[in-house]
């Protein structure tokens, strides 16, 4: 039986999570711990009790001799690094929830630190794992056929946002280069080169929840939108194979790009240029605290966690 730990409750994907991965057979949800960013105090063993789980953590230190994986679920990605840290030590493989991380510091300290530790770090957004994604890219075939693509996806700038990038690379893959700002009004809009002769538009912020994606083959325009129903399992299907160890590689430095394609839109956003990945400052930073504590002000008002 493989048993996996909950970290932080922040969202509505600690519990759709569990309800999916429990149906997998020789799976189970078998520990939480909740560092309260989001939840008052007691929240965590209500949530214990309605889903059935055994062991309720009153230190984060205390999970992995309960568990063989844990799930990371904070939206403050700022603390994302070192509470993985504490399974990465342990040898046990974990899960970081979208957004992987936040800053250019803690993409390349999170590298180093899978390197080091060697325990196997996955994570990022659902949207990589879209079967309709999947399945488009199984369409189109090798890169060589890729022309241009666009994407597009609703919500915040980068915590929301970044759905729609790894989106993108769900289909054509890693290796961006540089980002350079196409429109700023009425939705920003970014150009990505890739290594590759592909060019991808990246259209962010839109005004309803569907996310699409068009591509330009030489062979004619394929496009899917992806839908929301059953959107977790593929994502969570890949997650259980790496535990298994039915996936190996690095599963870890898309999610990371991902970020820096962010990071680079941001700065193009404000000086209106190119912005290479490989030149962004070292300082350059999305705010995890702030997100969080307003985060947790709008989902306090309501009666169980969104989304």
């Amino acid at each position: 039986m493989l048993r996996i730990g909950l970290v932080d409750l922040d969202t509505s994907h600690p519990q759709a999570f569990t309800r999916i991965l429990r149906g997998m057979p020789g799976v189970d949800v078998t520990a939480l711990w909740d560092g309260r960013d989001v939840w008052p105090e007691g929240y965590d063993r209500q949530f214990a009790r309605e889903q059935q789980i055994t062991t309720v953590c009153s230190r984060l230190e205390e999970m992995p001799e309960h568990v063989d994986a844990a799930m990371i679920h904070g939206v403050n990605w700022e603390t994302h690094i070192d509470k993985a840290l504490v399974f990465m030590k342990a040898g046990k493989p974990v899960l970081i929830d979208k957004p992987v991380v936040g800053s250019a510091r803690d993409c390349r300290r999170l590298l180093e630190l899978q390197a080091q530790f060697g325990t196997p770090v996955f994570g990022g957004s659902s949207l990589r794992y879209a079967s309709e994604v999947t399945a488009m890219r199984s369409e189109i075939g090798p890169p060589d056929h890729l022309l241009s693509v666009v994407a597009s996806g609703p919500g915040d700038f980068f915590s929301y946002g970044i759905h729609t990038t790894e989106m993108l690379q769900g289909l054509i893959g890693s290796g961006a280069r540089s980002v350079r700002l196409v429109a700023s009004r009425p939705v920003p809009v970014f150009a990505v080169a890739f290594d590759h002769p592909t060019t991808a538009l990246i259209t962010l912020q839109m005004p309803y929840h569907e996310w699409s994606i068009a591509a330009y083959t030489d062979r004619g325009l394929r496009h899917t939108t992806v839908s929301v129903e059953n959107l977790y399992r593929p994502f969570l299907e890949q997650f259980v194979a790496v535990l298994r160890g039915e996936v190996r590689g690095d599963l870890l430095s898309g999610p990371v790009e991902a970020v820096r394609i962010h990071l680079a839109a941001s700065i193009a956003l404000e000086t209106g240029g190119e912005v290479l990945l490989e030149a962004i400052p070292e300082g350059a930073a999305f705010d995890g605290k702030t997100f969080a504590r307003e985060y947790a002000e709008s989902k306090r008002k309501q009666a169980v966690p969104q989304r």
